[in-house]
């Protein structure tokens, strides 16, 4: 690639994504939901069939795998991010019934209507390598998920993290994800994707992946002084200790995808599951420089390469839609969430202004559906056309979180709201600059 196309190709990614979430959250979206459609907009559905030689220029096929693998990174990192996530304490205890309610129905109802809808598709969008039963566990998987990382955000962009309905809902959507990965790892296991020839492999990696943990153990034991210098007294240890922390993060992120990889299963469950630990043995380091930065980077210059090679794969412009199929899709996965949600807070003792917010924000899906659907199409569970469909619930089931939220409190305002508004008014904590995923 001498002739410096592909570090084009990235600047033009990267400043279109980038200016395109920042109007997103100016209009108080997530900026995923911008960042995604930026993706799509730069394949066969707008570029390649707008501007087909520029299209070749920019993305072509010598371009492209450069662009997908950082993309794959991206997607480790962020995977890595999810399981952090899914480590986090889960709450006050008395809050304890209302988040083991929300939670299970937050997955049972989805898994069940999405079930019944692959049993009344019967096969007719089903991939190369689905089986019936692979096919009802990964759309219940699909529909069932809650996008943890944009739900945090969006919670302390509303001014939401302190109220009963966003410390529920954060803690329901990490039990529930925690669940949703366990049912896609089965519905992965039922198509077939395990060999157990792969196994040697994939435990050597495991094993390298643990004795990485133990030395990030010990590395966590030596904390950095105020102000980037060390208990030493000088700001390059601080620097060498950064980028320790960085090279033993990324290569058990790396080692532990490539373990779950070689055993036929996704390498995102590897890295899940080493953020998952991560999270569990070292709770109080998730705010230092190095993770900081890596998660920086990750948001704003990786996962957008992973949006690029997502928009390749669909051309929205391409042959008529399946409108019924994605209506019914959009209603089960709306309905499911909001209405059984909702209504098990409810059943839970809340007030009506916390119980309807935890059903509009536990609707809210983000990049992580659009991670689970992309692993299930290259395992081959599902087609182009429901991977499409999927899509399209995924970016308007986030879009409508955000519209909903500040429509409850319109219509239940008085003495009983929280701690937020739900105007947006609230600023946002922690991470002012980074992209809400």
């Amino acid at each position: 690639m001498t002739d410096g196309r592909f570090l084009l190709a990235l600047a033009c990614l990267l400043l279109l994504t980038r200016a395109a979430g920042l109007l997103a959250r100016r209009a108080g979206q997530p900026a995923t939901v911008a960042e995604l459609a930026a993706g799509l907009l730069l394949g066969p559905s707008l570029l390649g069939a707008v501007a087909p030689g520029v299209h070749r220029f920019l993305f072509g096929p010598d371009v492209l795998p450069a662009l997908g693998a950082l993309g794959e990174l991206g997607l480790v990192l962020y995977a890595f991010g999810i399981g952090r996530h899914l480590a986090a304490p889960a709450g006050p205890d008395r809050a304890a019934p209302a988040v083991a309610a929300v939670s299970a129905v937050s997955v049972l109802l989805p898994l069940a209507a999405g079930a019944v809808l692959s049993l009344a598709l019967d096969g007719a969008h089903s991939g190369p390598r689905a089986t019936p039963l692979a096919s009802a566990l990964f759309l219940g998987c699909a529909l069932s998920v809650t996008a943890l990382p944009v739900l945090a955000r969006l919670l302390a962009d509303e001014g939401l993290t302190d109220t009963p309905a966003g410390r529920i809902s954060l803690a329901s959507a990490a039990v529930g994800d925690a669940v949703a990965w366990g049912v896609l790892t089965t519905a992965l296991f039922a198509a077939g994707t395990l060999g157990t020839h792969q196994l040697v492999p994939a435990a050597a990696a495991l094993v390298a992946v643990a004795v990485l943990l133990r030395t990030r153990k010990g590395t966590a034991r030596h904390g950095t002084a105020p102000h980037g210098t060390t208990r030493h007294g000088t700001a390059g240890h601080g620097t060498s200790r950064h980028g320790t922390d960085l090279t033993l993060t990324v290569a058990g992120c790396a080692l532990a995808a490539a373990a779950t990889s070689a055993t036929g299963l996704h390498q995102l469950l590897g890295a899940l599951l080493f953020g998952h630990l991560w999270g569990r043995r070292h709770p109080a380091t998730a705010g230092r420089p190095a993770l900081q930065g890596l998660d920086t980077v990750t948001a704003t210059v990786l996962l957008p390469c992973f949006f690029l090679g997502f928009g390749q794969r669909l051309d929205l412009g391409a042959g008529p839609w399946d409108v019924p199929l994605v209506a019914a899709l959009l209603l089960t996965a709306v309905l499911s969430k909001t209405v059984g949600c909702g209504a098990a807070a409810a059943l839970a003792g809340l007030p009506r202004r916390e119980w309807l917010r935890i059903g509009a924000l536990m609707n809210s899906r983000g990049l992580t559906e659009i991670v689970v659907i992309s692993v299930g199409y290259e395992a081959g569970l599902v087609d182009r056309e429901l991977l499409t469909a999927l899509t399209v619930v995924a970016l308007a089931t986030t879009v409508m979180t955000a519209p909903a939220l500040r429509l409850v409190d319109r219509l239940t305002a008085g003495p009983q709201s929280g701690t937020g508004t739900g105007s947006g008014s609230a600023p946002a904590t922690g991470r002012e600059g980074a992209p809400r995923r």
